[in-house]
């Protein structure tokens, strides 16, 4: 009796681990493939960025060594970033903070949890939003700093925006290990909605940026930063037409989800 028990309890162990392991393969898989998706995220035409010029800048990478996504940091404990940035478990995501070059970090930090906005894709695209909490507090220094959230949208179409990531520089490509910067141009909501494939996929809470083909995002870059002239965040890599076609790429305005960022910093604020 007591070795059938036994037994029965390794298979359930080793189904369970078997369950991980192939959750774990799909997405890996899903994430060497996402240079074939659209809409996806990165930087196409920019240049490496200067050291220590985006201090809040983040890469969200897998225990696999691999870079998942961009995020910032917003407070000594939170990091903001898109939604489906986090297919992922969390147990398996990692912060790397103070390096331009994310195989090299200043700092790694585990996380512990995540909140991610409960009308996520509802509809497609919309409320692409997340937060990621670290287990240990981000130690500030000159390369990692966090970055004011924009309190309204004042942006007038042209004004100038800066974007950085570690996306792949050319469609199909791998992601850099170099975090790469460029200036991209912001873009009325009403012209942006009259030029993007499926306006349906564009909401209040977006805002775009255009500047001509050659220049833009793709993926690589999703929940990274968009920062104006004051170096306050304003937008959150969301989506866009891969890669830099001359077409708008769209962002989660940061501005429209403010409350709702604040109040998921606080343990009043409960997400999905």
């Amino acid at each position: 009796m007591k070795f059938l028990t036994l037994l029965i309890c390794t298979l359930i162990v080793a189904q369970s681990a078997a369950r991980e392991i192939d959750l774990v393969q799909k997405l890996r898989a899903k994430l060497h493939q996402q240079a074939a998706q659209q809409p996806e995220t990165r930087v196409v035409g920019g240049a490496d960025a200067a050291a220590g010029g985006a201090p809040y800048q983040v890469s969200i990478m897998n225990t696999f060594d691999e870079h998942v996504c961009g995020g910032s940091i917003i407070a000594n404990e939170w990091i903001l970033t898109a939604a489906h940035c986090l297919e992922w478990p969390t147990k398996y995501l990692l912060i790397v903070t103070g390096s331009n070059d994310y195989t090299k970090p200043g700092a790694v930090y585990e996380v512990d949890y995540a909140k991610i906005h409960c009308q996520h894709n509802k509809p497609m695209y919309h409320n692409d939003v997340a937060l990621i909490h670290t287990k240990t507090p981000i130690v500030y220094n000159a390369r990692t700093q966090p970055i004011q959230l924009a309190t309204q949208n004042k942006m007038q179409t042209g004004d100038k925006l800066k974007l950085t990531g570690w996306g792949a520089i050319k469609a199909w490509g791998r992601h850099v290990t170099q975090l790469q910067e460029i200036e991209l141009k912001y873009l009325a909501h009403s012209s942006c909605a009259s030029k993007v494939r499926n306006s349906d996929w564009l909401g209040d809470g977006h805002i775009c940026t255009l500047t001509k083909e050659g220049e833009g995002s793709c993926n690589g870059d999703s929940g990274g930063p968009l920062v104006d002239a004051n170096q306050t965040l304003v937008g959150v890599v969301n989506w866009g037409e891969a890669c830099a076609l001359g077409v708008p790429d769209v962002f989660a305005s940061v501005a429209y989800y403010r409350d709702w960022i604040t109040k998921m910093m606080t343990p009043q604020g409960v997400a999905c």
